[in-house]
This record gives structure tokens, C-alpha cells and sequence, in this order.
């Protein structure tokens, strides 16, 4: 499984201890990780983007979306509030992946309700918890098997028409439909 961790560096000189926290129980559960914490999230730079890029700030915040769409999941310190990390979320979340936002400060899930949106107030004593807890829900449930199936044509009719209403694909609306009888 492969993560990808960020926070914001303007909060570095106050949170530096807490982000250590949080990566560290993040490492310890044996997953790839990239993160500019790490400093190794430039490695996904190709040759041409290092060509095109000449800007430090451009070729960083490039380096950090490209690690977004590398990974299966996305871990965030948020206790520094600050733009760029919401729009990270939010890009993550665009792209289905699942994103957990820890605060010293704030749970963030009472004010967002997304699917791929996880939060939680944390402190050095529970972080390993919420982190190990997060990793091991989407170990379990990463898309790792393809099952192919017949359908009516009214039946296809019906899952794309639902799918285009709610915007999803078919799979995904399929994959939605079988999570809500599981939960119930």
C-alpha cells in the first residue's frame, strides 16, 4: 500500500514534533510512503517535468500532486491551517482517494461529510491509533479484484442512467450500492 503524507510548512517551527509523530506511525506500519516530511516526494518528478518546471515553488507543488495521484491513501497534519493543504484534500478526494486530516485542534469529519473524507482531533498518545486504523480499513478494502458480469440491456440502462445523476461511474455506483447493503 502506498501513502502519501504532507503538512503545512508554515507550521513547521510550531507542529515539526507532531508531523515526526505522525509519520513515524505511519512507517511503522509498513507501508510505501512519500512525503515532503520524508523529503523523499520529489522522486515521482519525470526528467521532462524537471525540464519544464523551473520554479522551485512549481516544481514542489507539482512533486505533491503527483504524489497525491501515486498513492492509495492520503494522510494530512491540517493543525496548521493553510490553504494548499485544503486544496490537496480536496484534489485527493476528486481523485477517490481516501484522505485522513489530523488536528491537534479539530475533527474536521462533523464539518465535512464525504466518503473519502476522514478526520480526526488527535495528540501524541492516539495518533498511532487513528493512523494504524485508517491504513488497516483501506487495506482491506482496496480495489484489488475484477469480477465481470452479465446484464440486461434495461439493466445497464438503469445503473448508467443512476450513475449519470449522481456522477459516478458504473462501477462506482455499483461498488456504492453494494457498500450501503453491507452497512445495513
Amino acid at each position: 500500500m502506498k501513502v502519501f503524507f504532507t503538512a503545512a510548512y508554515s507550521g513547521k517551527e510550531k507542529y515539526q514534533k507532531y508531523y515526526d509523530i505522525v509519520r513515524k506511525c505511519i512507517e511503522e506500519t509498513g507501508v510505501e510512503l512519500i512525503s515532503p516530511e520524508k523529503g523523499n516526494y520529489k522522486s515521482l518528478l519525470t526528467k521532462t517535468d524537471l525540464q519544464k518546471i523551473t520554479a522551485d515553488r512549481a516544481l514542489h507543488y507539482e512533486a505533491i500532486k503527483k504524489g497525491i495521484l501515486w498513492a492509495d491513501l492520503v494522510i494530512i497534519e491540517i493543525s496548521e491551517q493553510n490553504f494548499q493543504l485544503g486544496h490537496e484534500a480536496t484534489l485527493a478526494i476528486q481523485n477517490k482517494k481516501p484522505v485522513l486530516c489530523l488536528s491537534l485542534h479539530e475533527d474536521y469529519s462533523i464539518k465535512i461529510i464525504d466518503r473519502y473524507f476522514h478526520a480526526a482531533k488527535y495528540n501524541q498518545h492516539n495518533a498511532k491509533r487513528y493512523v494504524e486504523d485508517f491504513i488497516n480499513k483501506y487495506k482491506k478494502e482496496l480495489l484489488g479484484e475484477r469480477f465481470n458480469f452479465f446484464l440486461s440491456r434495461g439493466q445497464l440502462n438503469f445503473i448508467n442512467e443512476e450513475a449519470a445523476r449522481l456522477r459516478l461511474t458504473s462501477s462506482e455506483y455499483i461498488r456504492r450500492l453494494i457498500d450501503k447493503e453491507r452497512s445495513t
